[in-house]
């Protein structure tokens, strides 16, 4: 049997990332990841059965650490709440999220087409309407006129094309924290406005 070597699966994967963020998931084939990393298709195969299993082990982590950020900043009680330290909170996690995983998170939202996951981003979305809608429901800013409230749909969307903007432009570490924090000050403010207006 044939010794699997660390550095050729380090290679294989980092070569499939590669690819998959040039051409989309879908595009790619394990012909190509075989060439483009400088070994046979049939050693490629002892390492990965598919290029599934490949895009799996690209992003599983990132799944993990999107819906732990996901779960920790919907944690939380609309009716008391520090936005100070909610937005320090939020600009934390979204800076690691953003910086630690940022190709990854491309592999989800952008070249997904193709995978058990091409929704993914669509509810993540779909999840944080949900939340904006419990939260004002909650704070009884939605009364029976406001309940198919669409402006709550684009908020959602806004907020996740927003960070993803960032990730996409990426420059540097430093400099997506920095558009991280501005991001968040500017949403939460804007978000806390909303919520204030409606609750004198």
């Amino acid at each position: 049997m044939q010794v699997l070597k660390e550095e050729i699966k380090l290679n294989i994967l980092q070569t499939a990332k590669e690819l998959f963020l040039e051409k989309g998931f879908k595009a790619a084939s394990m012909s190509m990841i075989a060439r483009k990393a400088g070994i046979s298709k049939s050693n490629l195969y002892n390492y990965f059965s598919s290029k599934e299993s490949i895009y799996d082990y690209l992003t599983k982590s990132a799944y993990t650490a999107i819906e732990d950020v996901l779960n920790s900043l919907f944690d939380h009680d609309p009716d008391n709440i520090n936005l100070e330290e909610y937005t320090a909170l939020s600009s934390k996690v979204l800076c690691m999220l953003l910086t630690k995983y940022r190709n990854e998170i491309l592999l989800i939202t952008d070249c997904s087409s193709g995978t058990r996951h091409e929704s993914y981003k669509e509810a993540v979305i779909d999840r944080i309407q949900e939340h904006f809608m419990m939260e004002l429901t909650k704070l009884n800013i939605l009364n029976d006129h406001k309940k198919d409230c669409f402006f709550i749909h684009y908020i959602a969307v806004s907020l996740v094309e927003g960070l993803l903007e960032i990730v996409r432009h990426n420059k540097s570490d430093s400099w997506i924290k920095n558009n991280i924090q501005l991001f968040v000050e500017y949403y939460i403010s804007g978000h806390s406005h909303f919520i204030e207006r409606y609750l004198k």
